[in-house]
């Protein structure tokens, strides 16, 4: 299991319908998708977490990658202790 915020997270989706007539190809797409330059768009942070492949039944593949974008803000509260002088 994987532990990501969900304002943090995004799951994409591909899909290789001819899988089983080109194994090599399979990722071909996601490498592509993956060694793009992100360094001015909303993705500059992007940072794999998990690819998962499985079959569609038909002979190609899914493939899930699930990432990080990098901008998660803690939720945490800081809380200042303060002495209260006694009477």
């Amino acid at each position: 299991m994987i532990d990501l915020p969900a304002n943090d997270t995004r799951v994409f989706l591909f899909h290789s319908p001819d899988a089983s007539a080109d194994p090599g190809g399979a990722m071909e797409a996601v490498n592509s998708w993956l060694g793009k330059d992100r360094s001015t768009s909303q993705y500059a942070n992007l940072r794999v977490r998990d690819i998962a492949i499985s079959a569609d039944g038909r002979g190609g593949v899914f493939i899930t990658v699930v990432c990080s974008l990098g901008r998660a803000k803690s939720n945490s509260v800081e809380i200042e202790e303060q002495v209260i002088p006694a009477m």
